[in-house]
């Protein structure tokens, strides 16, 4: 059903593209955290999420915040006046699927209501001499690919 006044206008405004951290500038970063927070705060109000899919820690770890962030974005398109009606249960999907996400993420970290963890540390590197080599090859491959075609094309 929708009503007159949208939840959604007085939190998000008008409705753009989904939230892309790495880009942000710094006054946009300051509001993004803003409105996320509150949103996070009410999602895990309303739908009782425990502290292993979402600890109080959960703006510390990146993993969290594009996952909240985009099922943030998703609840909001899902229930703006032009979605389908079929919108809001596409948006309990993706809950699920981010709950269970989040959950893998907090199983690694083990934060819990009193103490945050960082994120583990990846554990592997690139060997550079493979790598360049790997990326030699490839272009190389590609290239004899555009010869061999334009050769067998023209």
């Amino acid at each position: 059903m929708t009503t007159r006044h949208d939840p959604f206008k007085a939190e998000f405004g008008d409705l753009y593209g989904p939230t892309h951290w790495p880009s942000l500038l710094p006054d946009e970063a300051r509001q993004a955290w803003e409105v996320l927070r509150g949103w996070v705060e009410a999602l895990v109000d309303r739908f009782g999420l425990e502290t292993r899919v979402v600890p109080p820690c959960w703006y510390r770890h990146s993993a969290l915040v594009e996952g909240l962030s985009a099922l943030r974005d998703h609840e909001r398109i899902s229930f703006s006046p032009n979605a389908s009606p079929t919108a809001a249960v596409d948006w309990f999907r993706a809950l699920r699927e981010i709950e269970h996400r989040l959950s893998e993420v907090c199983a690694r970290t083990q934060c819990s209501v009193n103490e945050h963890r960082p994120d583990p540390l990846r554990s592997w590197f690139i060997d550079q001499d493979q790598w360049q080599s790997f990326v030699q090859t490839d272009v190389s491959d590609r290239e004899q690919q555009v010869i061999d075609e334009g050769l067998l094309g023209g």
